[in-house]
């Protein structure tokens, strides 16, 4: 798979496409702010706080699984507004919380143990500084807090690794609409095996790019992210194209 490939495919797919791309970032970034005043009103205000914090998780998982869809029909040349999101997510909230709990349960040990290991982390710290403030730093505490770095560390990568299996999940559930949420989460497991390092490696081929939004006062993120999306469904579709010719 050659990545420069993937990434010109993108930049063709969206050739006269770049303002409903950038248009689609620029409404899902404002809902997102929108959202996030409305905490910071609340948020001295303990049950109101918690409130909003739920219905944002709530309605966060189908507002995804929209934004997806959308850049997918954009990348396809199908018709698609740039609030379009809205309706495709919550016109498929079920089913969206149906693909995000199956592939919670496919990480529940990955998080079990990123979650262990950071407890481990924070009980090396509290230990390392209750020593510090003792004057009373032995090579157990040293010890301690290396092996809490380890673990975290290691957690970690596992967890990242992990989820990269099931990325092309809302793509697989959107070309099949008829799939079982759980076999479509093993169908996203199926064709990223032997992929994540590509699909890692196509991510970090953007750094250059993010980079620059630096420069424009991140103004250019709003283009950056719809070549970014793109691009991903492309990798998806080259993917798909390669297990139909097997």
């Amino acid at each position: 798979m050659v990545l420069s490939d993937i990434r010109r495919q993108a930049r063709e797919a969206l050739s006269g496409k770049w303002k409903k791309g950038v248009l689609i970032t620029l409404v899902y970034f404002a809902f997102d702010l929108v959202l996030g005043y409305i905490s910071s009103l609340v948020q001295d205000v303990a049950v109101l706080d918690f409130l909003v914090d739920v219905a944002t998780l709530i309605i966060s998982i189908p507002i995804a699984y929209g934004v997806i869809i959308s850049f997918m029909k954009l990348k396809r040349g199908e018709e698609v507004k740039c609030y379009d999101f809205f309706s495709l997510g919550f016109s498929n909230f079920a089913r969206s919380w149906k693909l995000a709990g199956n592939m919670l349960l496919k990480l529940w040990l990955p998080i079990l143990l990123y979650v262990l290991a950071m407890l481990v982390l924070a009980f090396a710290i509290s230990f390392s500084a209750a020593t510090a403030i003792l004057s009373d730093v032995s090579t157990a505490t040293v010890f301690v807090s290396i092996i809490g770095i380890i673990l975290a560390i290691a957690a970690f990568v596992y967890f990242f690794v992990s989820t990269l299996s099931y990325t092309l999940t809302y793509m697989i559930a959107y070309d099949n609409e008829t799939m079982e949420a759980k076999d479509v989460v093993e169908e996203s497991k199926k064709l990223m095996t032997g992929n994540r390092a590509n699909y890692v490696l196509l991510q970090l081929s953007f750094i250059g790019w993010a980079i620059l939004t630096v420069f424009t006062l991140y103004i250019g993120v709003l283009w950056l992210i719809p070549y970014m999306q793109v691009a991903m469904i492309c990798f998806y579709d080259v993917l798909k194209e390669n297990k139909t010719e097997e």
